[in-house]
């Protein structure tokens, strides 16, 4: 009985998963991030102050993704998280955005995509084991049975 997982669909697999993988993280980085909400221009330069580490601030925004243009250009508050938050300074009255944690909706759904996925790997990984475990007691089932016919005759 040939085996179900043969070298060559083992590494037709393998060839598989690569080229997913590696169109995933190509086209992840083409593909522009789409954010609803406006942003400001990046111009202003009230963005770029830092009245917020000695003032009282008044959150105007709500803590959301910085864009990927902010990203790659290195705004000062996406570089720690990634997340940034509109302040109004109180006592200079200037509008600029600080960087906030990861809100914690966010972490909880990363939380459970990661949980969901190792769950399925996991039962991918026992069904699998099974088949094989199953595959092989066949064979030896049929090598025993033939050695026995052999030794009856």
């Amino acid at each position: 009985m040939p085996d179900i997982i043969t070298r060559r669909r083992l590494i037709f697999f393998i060839f598989a998963v690569s080229f997913v993988t590696i169109s995933i993280l190509f086209f992840g980085r083409i593909i522009p991030s789409y954010s609803p909400r406006t942003s400001f221009k990046p111009e202003d330069e009230q963005l770029s102050s830092e009245c917020y580490l000695s003032e009282p601030v008044d959150v105007i925004g709500l803590c959301e993704k910085c864009t990927s243009y902010q990203r790659r250009s290195k705004a000062h508050a996406c570089l720690s998280t990634g997340y940034r938050e509109i302040v109004l300074c109180s006592r200079s009255n200037i509008k600029t955005t600080r960087s906030c944690q990861i809100p914690i909706q966010v972490q909880r759904q990363h939380f459970w995509l990661f949980e969901g996925f190792m769950l399925i790997v996991g039962l991918l990984a026992i069904a699998s084991v099974q088949s094989r475990q199953k595959t092989l007691d066949k064979q030896m089932v049929e090598k025993i049975k033939k050695q026995i016919g052999e030794a009856d005759e």
